[in-house]
């Protein structure tokens, strides 16, 4: 499978003019006759939560199956491409979350499947942060409500996990991505301030401590929202189950595409020199979580 990542940013307040500049890139992306594209979390607004809150922030949430899907929907059937993209999402029981939407090449939604077989129509981010630390300070919790589980979704008939941003933060979350039968994990990204020197290199333990391949588009460059500026990254990055970056964009610019093949047959080598999910004491650790 060829993934190619996008590293957008700049966004403003209108998402029609914003869906313009994200359709632009995907074009672009496909000329490299991917199978996959992934853009970043909430990319078709600014991320309005590293600045002061905005009580209209609200107002851009939409039902999957609204106008944002729409339009990656008929993207992807046009260029017969997956793709992935983040949004502020409306649930069905009217409460807004930070979600992912994945398509597949008809231009059909892809239901998530949780760990009891339940299917969802987006994959909704697991913690909502509230971090005010240094240069990193954002109140997501809030604007969204956090998500209701880990999810998988079937792309190509290859099994992706699925992590926003702060959601990478728990080994939790990678394990069970890994225990639901995922090869490879989908990680969207809205990140600034000071884990920027641990982006990468904590995706690269991640993805060999677990087993699995991770294609990360995270958001970059300076982007202004009712006064606040913040500088987002970037540093998008591909990686294979080894820790190996098979490729990475720039930090703090964009718009980047970087695009990389996954060696499927990597997988089974991968896991057999680093054997650590089969030497796991899950036993050890129940007393965590009683």
């Amino acid at each position: 499978m060829k993934v190619s990542v996008i590293q957008s940013g700049g966004c403003g307040p209108d998402i029609a003019q914003n869906l313009a500049m994200l359709g632009d890139l995907v074009r672009q992306a496909a000329a490299d006759s991917p199978d996959l594209v992934i853009l970043p979390e909430l990319c078709t607004t600014p991320y309005f939560a590293s600045g002061p809150f905005d009580p209209e922030a609200k107002n851009w949430a939409e039902a999957v199956g609204g106008p944002s899907t729409q339009f990656f929907s008929a993207l992807a059937s046009e260029l017969k491409i997956n793709v992935v993209f983040g949004m502020v999402e409306l649930s069905p029981e009217n409460v807004v979350c930070n979600s992912m939407v994945v398509i597949d090449r008809t231009g059909a939604v892809i239901p998530g499947v949780g760990p009891d077989g339940a299917e969802y129509p987006c994959f909704r981010k697991l913690s909502a942060p509230a971090v005010f630390s240094g240069t990193l300070t954002v109140d997501e919790a809030s604007y969204c409500t956090p998500g209701p589980a880990p999810m998988t979704f079937l792309i190509d008939g290859i099994r992706w996990g699925a992590l926003i941003c702060y959601d990478r933060a728990f080994s939790e979350v990678w394990l069970a991505n890994r225990h639901m039968g995922a090869d490879a994990i989908l990680v969207i990204v809205s990140s600034f301030g000071w884990r920027e020197s641990l982006f990468v290199d904590d995706l690269r333990i991640r993805a060999m401590e677990v087993g699995v391949f991770v294609a990360a588009s995270n958001r970059a460059g300076v982007e202004s929202h009712r006064g606040h500026v913040t500088d987002y990254f970037g540093r998008s990055c591909i990686v294979a189950p080894t820790g190996e970056v098979l490729a990475e964009a720039p930090a703090h610019e964009q718009p980047v595409i970087i695009s990389a093949e996954l060696d499927l047959s990597a997988l089974s080598k991968a896991r057999e020199l680093w054997p650590v999910w089969d030497d796991r004491r899950p036993e050890l650790y129940r007393f965590m979580y009683q």
